[in-house]
């Protein structure tokens, strides 16, 4: 029997001690990954979103995890690989557990910590505004983000867990759905393609909260009327409650 895979990130490595056997990600897995679904026994992880689902790819039993960013990963049954620019889901298990620990997120550098301050309240708005949205998932947002507002570290990673419960009921759609070409042509950063599509939407939301000092800039000369045309490839795009369309996003982007 193998012994216990860590699935770590160059940064998360040395973090955890006692496991002989390492993984190491450095970016979200590519179609390649799911020639090893379910190979491993026995999987921790600890690190950001991209660790976690490559951990719950490769295990076939529920992974224990340290979470070191505010990922939703940690409470989904979802994990996230590219084909190409192109993003899918692969259904897995739900973590077993999810552990928090400060000494392991306490050294998030600030840029992190924007980019998973972006991703959890796009989970919650997603979540908000999904046709799925029920009482439960929206108590887990309500309560996620009284939490983002405090601005505390360790109060922003239980928010990134709890709505992780709120996206396992509902799914995403508008703002991940927009986010996903970014990312894929460009190598925006997850949470920096979020950022970008919150400024453009955040008079719709009623969150009263300072948007502006977490926002990462996008630095690449972008066409971003294609990447809107491309975003609406994606089937969650029906799932969300506005009832955007193409040409209004652009209008909302342009002005």
């Amino acid at each position: 029997m193998k012994s216990t895979l860590l699935v770590c990130s160059k940064s998360t490595a040395g973090l955890l001690d006692g496991y002989k056997r390492r993984r190491i990600v450095t970016s979200a897995s590519s179609k390649d990954i799911l020639r090893e679904e379910g190979t491993e026994d026995d999987v921790v992880a600890i690190g950001g979103g991209a660790v976690i689902d490559t951990a719950k790819i490769l295990s076939n039993t529920p992974i224990k995890c340290y979470p070191t960013t505010a990922s939703g990963s940690t409470a989904t049954s979802w994990s996230v690989y590219w084909d190409g620019p192109q993003k899918h889901s692969l259904k897995r298990m739900l973590p077993e557990v999810a552990v928090l620990r400060k000494e392991l997120y306490e050294g998030v550098p600030q840029k992190v910590l924007n980019d998973t301050t972006c991703d959890v309240i796009s989970h919650c708005f997603d979540s908000l505004n999904s046709t799925k949205s029920n009482e439960e998932s929206e108590k887990y947002v309500q309560e996620a983000l009284s939490l983002v507002k405090t601005r505390d570290k360790k109060d922003l990673m239980e928010a990134g867990h709890i709505a992780g419960k709120a996206i396992e009921i509902t799914g995403t759609n508008l703002l991940h759905s927009l986010s996903y070409p970014l990312t894929g042509h460009f190598g925006v950063s997850h949470g920096t393609a979020l950022g970008f599509y919150l400024k453009v939407f955040w008079d719709i939301y009623d969150f009263d909260f300072e948007l502006n000092d977490i926002l990462n800039p996008i630095t690449q000369n972008i066409n971003f009327n294609s990447m809107i045309d491309e975003a609406f490839d994606y089937s969650k795009m029906k799932e969300s409650t506005l009832g955007l369309n193409k040409e209004e996003i652009k209008i909302r982007l342009s002005a």
